[in-house]
């Protein structure tokens, strides 16, 4: 069925002329109503053997112009009555196959013809030997939309859309197709408001407020920043020093007495993950604080009650096994160590943050053993022998947030360093999906988010090569890293309505794609446009419905119905409960 000509062509842009005779845009053909112009949808460019697909951007009546009547020599003014529709060259159908790109374009005076289902079933038809998943149809059809699933996952994409658009709907359909389709996969999800812990049959649930990722799986820079006090610059180079060797004696110390490795004990790096007692370094910084010593033997200075002699050399002085107390300083005899008062802020922010309950998750870690790295990474990665599991999930709601970037950094390097460390293209590979990303992996910030900004960017950009891929879902693209979004090679974009966020997302797309976000504001609830390399071509994807007892916790309140009641029959919280919880830091839904 005829709709209208090419007026114009210009590179990948199309403007198509509609007939005349279809006034209202509305056109019967073989039993169904189409309507012609719907951003988002296609049409068919008939080029003689080439058909050229045409997704449609803008529809808009022409403006008056002037014509000249040859006869009597005057203008009269006019108006056209041209209905015009613009577009995106995507693809060819010849045959009953569909290319990517042009090798011929269209010309002015080309029939354009309305996109049936025959040429959209051609258009949409799955890759062969290719891995593919689906999440729903193509809008107001029955033909199913089928995305590239390496593409998809491998290099990285990003869920974008505005609150109550269906983000958390969608990651759950597409995971719930994952593990069906492909029940190997290993899946790690953060949750941030602990939506998706009944979305999963086969799937793990941790409470990420009880999980423990001790202080030794930590960087040494992002321990000393959260310990130490940063703003006495004066002697920052002291907190340092003391810092830096209690954690390199303990590490030698666990490689000499639990590994029997003399050889690593004397080559490791300060920042592997070799385990030590938070105890112990603790004891460590209060003895180097309050230590003193004789001024003339340079002997250490305490006070023992199982021993006679209590000067003792410092090289014997047994730093870490208790907090010892010491001889008080004498005039011209016994004077203060090296580190004396001098760390006395640093011994302070370490215990205060040895007692918080928000980072014992850090220094709740007691006497290491020989297996605590191996049954750790296990527990975060996965990655076990025995009664796996397709989907992780850490649920960060219990957390406080200023520790939620802690908890993703570290689990976010471990992973990486699983991948890293394994020979490539053996193993299987991991899926990280980032939920509500913009709160904890921001486009600036330094603390506990620059550190879970920097693993995240670290996965995004490398992490293809080495089996991690990542799924970012996020309500606030532009406050988003910049870098993480940019590694994004495929993009699932809901409903965006903050125009920050739109030209956000415009600066990430190609050229060809731009003029897609004006559609972005008026897509309905569970319809999003899928763009990138998971798919053959720019595609407008209505979302499969989810089975009621599968769907995530991310509903919107009924304040109609449950205002309707009674004011002495409305349900309220238990006070108490939620007193109790908030001051033992717990989550507990009542």
């Amino acid at each position: 069925m005829k709709v209208g000509e090419v007026l114009a062509v210009s590179g990948s842009h199309v403007t198509i002329e509609v007939n005349k005779e279809i006034s209202d845009l509305h056109i019967r053909f073989e039993g169904h109503t189409y309507t012609v112009g719907q951003p988002g949808s296609f049409l068919v460019i008939d080029s003689g053997h080439d058909k050229h697909l045409v997704l449609v951007t803008t529809i808009k009546k022409s403006d008056i112009s002037l014509e000249m009547d040859t006869n009597n020599l005057f203008q009269d003014e006019i108006k056209h009555d041209k209905t015009l529709i613009a577009g995106i060259l995507v693809g060819t159908i010849v045959g009953n196959d569909f290319e990517i790109g042009l090798t011929q374009f269209p010309v002015v005076g080309d029939n354009v013809i309305l996109a049936l289902d025959n040429h959209l079933k051609i258009a949409l038809k799955p890759p062969k030997n290719r891995s593919l998943i689906s999440i729903g149809n193509f809008s107001d059809s029955d033909i199913k939309v089928s995305f590239d699933f390496d593409n998809l996952l491998g290099k990285h994409t990003a869920i974008l859309g505005s609150t109550g658009c269906g983000k958390s709907y969608t990651v759950a359909k597409l995971l719930q197709n994952i593990i069906k389709e492909y029940p190997s996969a290993n899946i790690i999800l953060f949750d941030l408001h602990g939506e998706y812990k009944n979305c999963f049959e086969n799937s793990d649930n941790i409470d990420a407020s009880k999980i423990e990722l001790p202080a030794w799986l930590h960087t040494f820079e992002d321990l000393f920043s959260l310990c130490a006090d940063l703003d006495n610059t004066f002697n920052i180079h002291n907190q340092r020093w003391a810092f830096r060797e209690g954690i390199f004696r303990l590490k030698k110390k666990y490689c000499i007495d639990i590994l029997n490795d003399e050889t690593l004990s004397t080559n490791f790096d300060l920042d592997a993950p070799i385990p030590f007692s938070v105890e112990k370094f603790g004891n460590w910084l209060h003895n180097q604080n309050y230590a003193t010593k004789d001024k003339f033997s340079e002997k250490i200075t305490y006070i023992d009650e199982n021993r006679t002699d209590q000067n003792i050399e410092e090289s014997e002085f047994d730093w870490f096994s208790k907090k010892w107390t010491f001889q008080k300083k004498l005039t011209n005899k016994i004077t203060g160590s090296s580190f004396s008062g001098v760390i006395d802020r640093l011994v302070l922010r370490y215990n205060s943050r040895l007692k918080d309950p928000r980072y014992s998750f850090i220094f709740s870690y007691k006497e290491p053993k020989k297996d605590d790295l191996e049954t750790l990474i296990e527990n975060i990665s996965g990655l076990v022998s025995t009664s796996p599991k397709s989907v992780k999930i850490f649920d960060l709601s219990g957390l406080p947030s200023e520790t939620i970037g802690s908890v993703v950094s570290v689990i976010s390097k471990i992973l990486f360093q699983i991948h890293f460390l394994s020979k490539r293209k053996k193993y299987i590979p991991t899926l990280v999906v980032y939920e509500e990303a913009h709160n904890y992996i921001p486009r600036s910030g330094k603390g506990a988010y620059g550190q879970a900004r920097e693993s995240v960017e670290r996965i995004a950009k490398e992490g293809r090569k080495f089996g991690i891929g990542t799924i970012v879902v996020s309500q606030r693209p532009s406050e988003l890293s910049e870098t993480l979004l940019s590694q994004c090679n495929s993009f699932l974009c809901m409903r965006l309505n903050n125009s920050v966020d739109k030209n956000y997302i415009s600066a990430l797309l190609p050229d060809s794609m731009k003029e897609l976000i004006d559609i972005l504001p008026v897509l309905p609830r569970g319809n999003l446009i899928a763009v990138g390399q998971a798919t053959k071509m720019p595609i407008r994807v209505k979302v499969d419905i989810i089975s009621d007892d599968k769907v995530p916790d991310s509903g919107d309140q009924p304040f109609g119905e449950m205002w309707k009641v009674k004011i002495s029959e409305r349900k309220i919280p238990n006070i108490k409960t939620v007193c109790d919880n908030w001051i033992k830091l717990t989550k507990k839904n009542e």
